[in-house]
């Protein structure tokens, strides 16, 4: 069964950063081509969640997969959703206290 998928607003933003960085360094079809191979990615990631390598720490069920050797993907396999957390493109450092902020957001006053 395919789970739903939900990108974190902050991952999202990434994700456009992304398309931003290859668009003005490879042009806009590359960028597009690019971003759009991802969302294919996520799609099947969707189907097959338990894929990744399974990182212990501040997140529980945190999973770190690499796409096409430059990106890397957070996210948790939850019961009932895929939850991305973040994209590291080239190299960033992953940022657990980042990624434990977007996945037990508190509540405000």
């Amino acid at each position: 069964m395919t789970r739903p998928l939900i990108i974190h607003p902050d991952a999202a933003g990434e994700l456009n950063d992304l398309y931003d960085y290859i668009a003005e360094r490879s042009g806009s079809d590359r960028a597009w081509s690019y971003v759009s191979a991802v969302k294919s990615f996520l799609a099947d990631l969707c189907a097959y969640p338990e894929r990744g390598s399974l990182r212990s720490g501040a997140v529980d069920g945190l999973r770190i997969i690499g796409f096409r050797r430059r990106l890397s993907i957070a996210f948790v396999a939850r019961e009932g959703d895929v939850l991305v957390l973040g994209f590291f493109y080239a190299g960033r450092n992953i940022d657990a206290a980042l990624l434990d902020q977007r996945a037990n957001p508190t509540e405000g006053p």
